[in-house]
């Protein structure tokens, strides 16, 4: 906690960028990287040291849609996640295979090099918006997508937890 106290105190300018890329664990697993709950930890820490220190800085996070693994659920529930956190996300990006990584290994082969299991993939640019809309869910012109979808799918569940 010294050095985040120390990074935070001294060595930000207004706002420090973290990329969690994603709220699910089971597609943070597939990218090979810790639980969102860390995120949430350093969030907490980041918010305790503006709050003593007497700052108003903020945390940016960077998330990432149609990963290998990433389903349009998945990105609901990141939605909720990050509305429960006050976040309105603007820094993302949809997924890109890059050459010789295990990512790219999942997007074109459908499977974790590792396990051998199918890995869904968002191929298609209506598999892409679907996700990608998630992102934006407090802005007016995507809330009707984004019930309609969650609709299609039996799950008003996830439409009460994000606009109610």
């Amino acid at each position: 906690m010294q050095y985040l106290s120390e990074l935070v105190s001294y060595h930000v300018s207004g706002r420090l960028k973290v990329a969690p890329e994603h709220t699910s664990d089971n597609v943070l697993a597939v990218m090979r990287k810790p639980s969102f709950s860390l995120f949430k930890k350093l969030a907490f820490e980041f918010d305790r040291i503006n709050e003593n220190a007497e700052l108003k800085q903020q945390l940016i996070p960077y998330f990432i849609s149609s990963h290998p693994g990433s389903r349009p659920e998945d990105m609901a529930h990141l939605a909720i996640e990050t509305k429960r956190m006050k976040f309105l996300l603007e820094q993302v990006q949809d997924f890109t295979p890059t050459p010789m990584t295990m990512a790219a290994v999942m997007y074109y082969s459908g499977y974790h090099p590792y396990t051998l299991e199918k890995v869904f993939t968002a191929r298609t640019q209506r598999e892409k918006l679907d996700q990608r809309m998630f992102f934006f869910w407090y802005k007016k012109e995507y809330r009707q997508s984004i019930i309609k979808y969650l609709k299609s799918k039996g799950r008003q569940d996830l439409i009460n937890q994000l606009f109610k």
